[in-house]
């Protein structure tokens, strides 16, 4: 699935690329504290080589790491995690950096990265998990129509060191085509 994928006329997702680590170390020294509280990887983070090792392991079996680009702008990152190949489930994530926040940039590139996923991959459950607290990035798979499944207590440990409750979100093959049927 590693190509570059056209969300509309400002958004494009790209795979990442290591000239990429100099804009998302930059994101997370200067957004490191809003950052820090909902992502883990931001611990990580404390050097360019850092982020270099990151986008070298990060490509998740060439599924896909992609830079979110926004009208030319790099705006942050869109990625599959945690595949389980025998049982065809994905977990997603993202980040957006907070200056382009509020704009539906997140929403339309998941939504199209939805797309990829169910029609190119063997994928037949998506999942998206959210910080408890983290209001913009759970509106997301709301928007999206995402079932929330529950909760799971101390899901994650933040980058600051405490744990975060993550809200689970799920989308099936058979719902998502039912949605696309429904808008036909």
């Amino acid at each position: 699935m590693q190509h570059t994928i056209t969300v509309d006329n400002e958004i494009t997702l790209r795979p990442t690329l290591m000239s990429d680590a100099p804009l998302i170390f930059d994101a997370f020294s200067t957004q490191g504290n809003y950052l820090r509280q909902w992502l883990p990887i931001a611990a990580d983070f404390n050097t360019l080589d850092d982020v270099c090792d990151y986008i070298e392991n990060c490509d998740c079996e060439g599924i896909g790491s992609y830079s979110i680009v926004y009208n030319g702008q790099f705006a942050g990152h869109i990625a599959v995690k945690n595949i389980s190949y025998l049982s065809h489930i994905s977990e997603l994530g993202y980040w957006l950096t907070k200056p382009l926040q509020g704009r539906g940039i997140m929403t339309r590139s998941v939504q199209t990265f939805i797309n990829q996923l169910f029609t190119k991959s063997a994928t037949n459950r998506l999942v998206i998990k959210c910080a408890v607290g983290n209001e913009r990035s759970r509106q997301i798979p709301i928007r999206l129509n995402f079932k929330l499944e529950g909760v799971e207590r101390d899901g994650e440990m933040s980058a600051d060191g405490h744990y975060n409750d993550l809200e689970v979100f799920s989308l099936l093959k058979s719902e998502y085509e039912q949605l696309i049927n429904q808008k036909s």
